[in-house]
């Protein structure tokens, strides 16, 4: 027997029932589509040179009612830029956003007043030393320095710690990051964006799989974010701080050693009070070393040395009273034999 058929209101409102269940659902992954394709779209223009405005939404992304959220995604916080970060390239005018890093030797004769006069110089910029080391004979033959100081004060810090004796060595580099820094600018402020559409079409969701889906993408969309503003912020402090490495040596300037190639007199002068002071200090070099030892066999040495010395002095005693006796018995024999 068949079953009766329902009648058409029924079977119509049955048909709605499934379209309002569907609907949230289909337009969940229909969201999801588009902010993943909006994501990949805004990394690509921006690698290229994102040549529109850096706050600029993602396009395409539709609500659940099917209109869009470029007006909310426009207002993309980038209140984080640090100091130094460019916005966009293109600009007439702009600065340019450039990381200067330097290596610098430097031989001085004081080398721990060397080191406080750079620490000094640095604190008075407004920078500060992020490294440290110290080497050589008794930790006082060499100092290396890590010296972050802001970049209108790079020349000027060169310069100033050049000056505390003889420069022997100087490099310095320049690197324009100004594309890297609006590229990473761009990328952050769609990620922004696309992270707070995720989380507004979360109440959408209306099943356990829909809205772990959302959740999963937000977890991932949030960590891509974090390492993006990472990065801005490490290329903002390499622009705002330049990096300057600083090798200090003790010893005198290398003029007196220069001189001993020079002919006349003053290059032989030069020459021979070199020659003295190193022999000089060669010799208390050897006498440092030597006098630890000689206290101990001093202590030794010289009582067996005067032990010595008394047992020669009593042995030549003996001999010399002996020969006295017999010349005196000879004069007497001597005295008895008749003419």
């Amino acid at each position: 027997m068949r079953s009766p058929t329902p009648p058409a209101p029924a079977r119509a409102a049955r048909r709605r029932r499934r379209r309002r269940r569907l609907l949230p659902a289909t337009a969940l992954a229909l969201t999801l589509l588009l902010g993943a394709a909006a994501c990949s779209g805004s990394g690509s223009d921006s690698s290229s040179g994102s040549s529109g405005a850096p706050g600029a939404a993602p396009q395409g992304v539709q609500d659940a009612g099917g209109g869009s959220v470029a007006a909310e995604a426009g207002g993309a916080d980038a209140a984080g830029t640090q100091p130094g970060a460019v916005v966009g390239p293109g600009t007439a005018g702009e600065d340019r956003a450039v990381v200067s890093t330097a290596t610098l030797a430097v031989r001085v004769r004081d080398l721990p007043a060397a080191v406080g006069a750079v620490r000094e110089r640095v604190a008075a910029v407004g920078g500060l030393v992020s490294a440290s080391t110290t080497g050589g004979a008794a930790g006082a033959g060499t100092a290396h320095l890590t010296l972050r100081v802001p970049a209108a004060e790079f020349e000027g810090t060169l310069d100033a710690v050049a000056g505390l004796g003889q420069e022997t060595d100087r490099t310095t580099s320049a690197a324009d990051v100004t594309a890297e820094v609006a590229d990473v600018e761009s990328r952050v402020t769609s990620a922004e964006a696309v992270l707070r559409t995720f989380r507004d079409r979360l109440p959408l969701a209306t099943t356990v799989p829909d809205v772990l889906a959302v959740e999963g993408e937000i977890a991932r969309r949030q960590a891509d974010l974090e390492a993006l503003q990472a990065r801005r912020r490490a290329l903002a402090d390499q622009v705002a701080l330049s990096t300057v490495d600083v090798d200090l040596v003790r010893g005198a300037p290398l003029d007196a050693v220069q001189a001993r190639d020079e002919p006349g007199f003053t290059g032989g002068l030069a020459a021979g009070w070199h020659a003295l002071g190193e022999v000089v200090r060669v010799l208390s070099v050897a006498v440092g070393a030597v006098l630890p030892f000689a206290v101990p066999l001093a202590a030794v040495a010289v009582p067996g040395w005067v032990l010595v010395r008394r047992r020669r002095a009593r042995v030549a005693g003996g001999v010399g009273g002996g020969v006295g006796v017999g010349g005196g018995v000879g004069g007497g024999v001597s005295g008895t034999v008749p003419d």
